[in-house]
This record gives C-alpha cells, structure tokens and sequence, in this order.
C-alpha cells in the first residue's frame, strides 16, 4: 500500500486549500490611497492642454520596463491593437495599402484580438481586412516558418502581421520584424499577456499590452497601452486616442503637431491607470518569483525520480524576464503509455486539488464565431489543436506563488502513485474552466 496521500479527486484532503490558496489579484494599501488621491483630487482624465499625471507616469514605467520609449495609455488591450496598427496604416498612406486587404493573426490566442485587428484596419482604411490564421508551434506561439513562406508568395495582399505573447513565451518576434521589413508589411506585436515581461530581441515597430483582471501578469479595472520607439507613430497614437490631438508640452512623447485625423475619445482614465501603475509595480517583484518557479517547475518536470520518462514539457523561455500570464505544460505522449492517463484526467485531477488548471484558448480554425477565416486556406492546423489538447495551462497566481513549485510536486506524487485509480477520471466530467 502506498503512503502517498489519495488525490483529492478520489476522496483524499486537497493539497491547496482555503487557508493556502493565492490570493487573486494581489493588493494593498497602496491602491486603495492611489485611488483615493484621485478620487479626491477631481481630475479623473487628462486631454489636450489639461494633461494626465498618472497615465503619464505609468506610461513612462511601463515603456521603459519593456523596453521601448513611448507608451499611449488606452482603454483596453484590444483598442490598444487597434490603435497600433491604425497609427502605422496613416503612417504608410492609402496609396500603399491598395490592392493589400489580409492581415495575418495568431491561430492560438484570445480571438477578441481579432477584433482589435479588424477595428484598427477598418477604422483607417474603411474595410475589414481577411483575417489569416496563422497555426501555433508547439510552445504556442505563432509559426514564423509559415509566415515567411505566406509572405514569399502573397507579400503584395498583405496588410500586416499580428503575432500575439502566448501564456509563457514571447515568440520569434525579431523574425516577425525582420520579415516586415524585407516584405514591407505592418508588424504589430500582441503583448496583452507580456504583462511586466520583458522581450530582449528587436521588437515589432507597434506593441500592445492589456490590464484586463482575469488573469493579466498586472491586473486593473481594464486599460492597456501601445508602445512604440517611433516618435511620430507615438504621436499619432496619442493623437487616436486624444479625438485627433497630439502631444502637448508636457506629454511623455515629443511635442508635435498632428495632421487631420479622423478619431474618438479612447483615452485612458487616471482610475485605472494609476491601478495598472501600482500592480505593474508589484508584476516587477512578481517576475522574479515566476522566473525562479519556472526554473523550479522545469527541473521537477524532468526529475527521473518522478517521471522515469517525461510526461509533461514545458518551454524553454524565450527571455530573461519572460511572459507569466499563465504556466504551460504540454502532456507528452508517454502521459498515456508511462502512466496510462489522459491530459484531461491531469486537468481535472488538478483542479479538484484546487489549481485552477484548463486546456487553454480556443484556436480561431475551431472557434464557432472565427473558423470561417480558416476555411479554405491551405495551413497546417494540426499543431494548433494540440497545443489545446495536450495543454495543462495554470492560472498566474500559482506561478507567481513562492509555494507553488512544492505544491506541484506533491500533487503530481499523488499522480503517479495513484495513477492505476486516476485512468480515465476525466471521462463524463466538464473540462476545468477558470
């Protein structure tokens, strides 16, 4: 008989209870006096000759830890999509833009970036763009192989490239720059899930962050930003933002007068920008403890003292301060012929020791409300659908939790120890959804 504890799921003790669950969001006192300052103080907004201070001084922390020179507060991330590639579409004029009309999007990710895409194109070009998905590699993020040969044959149709930060991992988004530049496309890099990450290679002309509280690495009431290192797109930014008005003296970004541009009122409040700043804050601490987990995690994952064959895989990181928004482990085959169990019997075994654990984003080729842009489209969707599918994809206050790594490794003790009772537990149950 053995002396390792029962799974929760069959009956035993949870391993993460009420006492030990990571709180979500983090807070403090700290937000409660920003907020309070604001609150008091009367100016809830800044526009045009009446400028922010905390969209400001969020706006420098957050370009300067990601390392670009310009952020644009916005309202979310997917206006802050939008607004990207907007500002690089007035950049480049109309005339280039004729007879171009497909923009290449991330197969795996959350499809609402979709609609940052296709409100930004069509906001400045008067038409939706077609939408191309592009498949995901194994470490989910989008394929730039596929990529470069989409744009050796169809680089004249084409608008721009949108790869997107999924859960842990960057992506090649130096080649995605690289292959703008040789094909003269857009490139605007999708970071809602970068969070306080930072991406070390040559980055897309135009990135996005969101501060969306589901589970964002620095969590606010919504809002996000656009980054740059162009002082006119930054200009232009502010000036999308702003109902056509640029910078003004005493903007973070050069002064600068902006031409006639057709625009709303998308600006950032100081509310949540001063909640984004502080939380942004506490994701550089936050960082740290993920970046140490990971290391944890990875080695625990391939001690032969637990898995005599590997049954879960995580990605090498792609930076030296990389994406936490989420933990990914991909089951590898030897889950069914080592231990004779399914992703979804690990997924649901999980969760009943209370981590929030689940199979992770839809791909646009299977969502019912985007497939459509799939179909027809000659691409190789296969490694899409498995990412999903072998996917153990854990909630941001676990990787970022001290504790989490040991927490882990007892329950997957219990894995493998009642591995023979946990066959096929996952069977006639609901996937886990956060």
């Amino acid at each position: 008989m053995t002396a390792v504890a029962l799974p929760a799921v069959l009956g035993g003790d949870p391993v993460i209870t009420a006492a030990t669950d990571p709180a979500w969001p983090e807070v403090g006192g700290v937000e409660s006096a920003i907020l309070a300052e604001i609150t008091d103080g009367g100016q809830w907004v800044g526009y045009a000759n009446h400028p922010a201070k905390w969209r400001a001084v969020l706006e420098q922390v957050v370009a300067d830890t990601t390392g670009y020179r310009y952020g644009v507060g916005q309202p979310n991330g997917t206006l802050a999509i939008a607004s990207g590639l907007r500002a690089q579409l007035f950049a480049r004029g109309s005339s280039w833009a004729e007879g171009r009309d497909q923009v290449l999007v991330a197969d795996l990710t959350h499809a609402s970036a979709h609609h940052g895409v296709t409100l930004g194109v069509a906001a400045q070009l008067g038409r939706a763009p077609r939408l191309v998905p592009v498949p995901a590699k194994l470490d989910a993020t989008m394929d730039e192989d596929v990529v470069a040969s989409y744009l050796a044959s169809h680089a004249e149709r084409v608008l721009a490239v949108v790869p997107a930060t999924m859960y842990g991992n960057f992506g090649a988004i130096d080649r995605f720059a690289a292959l703008g530049r040789e094909h003269d496309v857009v490139v605007h890099h999708d970071n809602a899930l970068g969070g306080a990450a930072r991406y070390d290679g040559a980055g897309a002309p135009t990135a996005s962050l969101s501060g969306q509280g589901g589970g964002k690495a620095a969590p606010s009431c919504e809002g996000g930003l656009t980054l740059t290192d162009d002082p006119e797109l930054a200009a232009l930014l502010r000036a999308d933002t702003d109902c056509g008005t640029g910078p003004g003296r005493l903007d973070p970004i050069p002064y600068a007068e902006v031409g006639p541009m057709m625009a709303g009122n998308q600006r950032m409040g100081e509310q949540p920008a001063a909640l984004l700043l502080v939380q942004w804050l506490r994701a550089l601490h936050a960082r740290l403890v993920m970046r140490e987990n990971r290391r944890l995690i990875r080695s625990l994952v391939a001690d032969p003292r637990l898995f005599p064959e590997p049954v879960l895989w995580n990605p090498p990181p792609d930076a030296e301060y990389p994406p936490f928004f989420a933990l990914y482990l991909s089951c590898t085959e030897a889950l069914e012929s080592s231990l004779g169990l399914t992703p979804k019997d690990l997924r649901v075994t999980l969760a009943a020791e209370g981590v929030w654990a689940e199979a992770g984003f839809t791909p646009t080729h299977l969502d019912p409300a985007w497939r459509q842009w799939a179909a027809g489209l000659d691409l190789p969707y296969e490694q899409s659908a498995r990412v999903v599918e072998r996917a153990v994809f854990v909630h941001t206050k676990f990787l970022r939790d001290p504790r989490f790594p040991d927490v882990l490794g007892e329950i997957l003790r219990r894995v493998v120890a009642h591995r023979d009772r946990l066959r096929g537990i996952g069977e006639g149950r609901p996937e886990p959804v956060w």
